[in-house]
């Protein structure tokens, strides 16, 4: 069996170098916070701080692009709908109403998105997810759910690569993808047939796991040692998110 999985590697910074557990923790906090935010001027600080740390973290611009779009993507719809619905002073084009608390809802909604995005992929980016789910396990996440996690993340990539291989078999034996009755009759089947490798495999897999006397106990090589530059970047980044909702709600409401 191959197993289609790498880590990635992880640049040198200063939030490498950051304890995983006070990160996750950070970062949970963060994210929570950024989510409670309304207006949108903090929201866009929010993402404004989001973007300063990936560029600390000096992970590569190309792949921090990409996964940005596709939360950009996430908060489209708020984006185009919110302006026509939303009541209040704004524009008319025509017949149509373009709310400016609808739009400003709208850019909010996108900037908070964005801003969740930047933090997860600073999670990601900054340390092998082994580790981070290590460090998940250590600040009290159940253990079962740590290790279904991380089995669900690892084979993913394996149940990726046998898909490819359904593909390639059915390419070189003619079959072209057409919306067709027998089109969608062969995509069930491969689909099908998908399912149950990875049912079998799943099979495989606990029993070997039960032979090497897996007791469903999460256990890790992974060691962990918190030092006062973590303590001081915890209490830094938790501050200025708690200053970001209090001005969301205090001031500016």
């Amino acid at each position: 069996m191959t197993l289609a999985f790498r880590h990635r590697p992880i640049p040198d910074s200063p939030l490498a170098h950051w304890d995983a557990r006070w990160k996750l923790a950070a970062a949970l906090l963060a994210v929570s916070g950024f989510a409670a935010l309304d207006h949108l001027l903090p929201a866009a600080v929010a993402f404004a701080l989001g973007f300063f740390l990936l560029v600390l973290a000096r992970l590569p611009g190309g792949w921090v692009r990409s996964r940005l779009i596709l939360f950009a993507f996430s908060a489209l719809p708020f984006l185009l709908v919110l302006p026509f619905t939303l009541d209040g002073p704004g524009w008319d084009i025509g017949p149509v109403h373009v709310s400016l608390h609808g739009l400003t809802a709208g850019l909010g909604v996108l900037c908070r998105s964005l801003a969740i995005g930047c933090f997860a992929l600073l999670l990601i980016g900054t340390a092998p997810l082994h580790h981070t789910l290590a460090a998940a396990h250590k600040l009290k996440v159940p253990g079962l759910l740590v290790q279904l996690t991380l089995l669900a993340y690892r084979y993913t990539f394996l149940l990726a690569e046998e898909m490819r291989r359904l593909r390639v078999a059915m390419r070189t034996r003619g079959f072209q993808m057409r919306a067709t009755r027998h089109g969608y009759r062969a995509l069930g089947h491969a689909t099908g047939a998908l399912l149950v490798r990875g049912s079998e495999r799943a099979d495989h897999v606990a029993a070997a796991m039960r032979c090497r006397g897996f007791d469903g106990t999460f256990h890790t090589l992974s060691r962990f040692r918190t030092t006062p530059a973590d303590i001081i970047s915890f209490v830094a980044l938790t501050a200025v998110v708690a200053a970001l909702v209090i001005w969301d709600r205090l001031v500016l409401d």
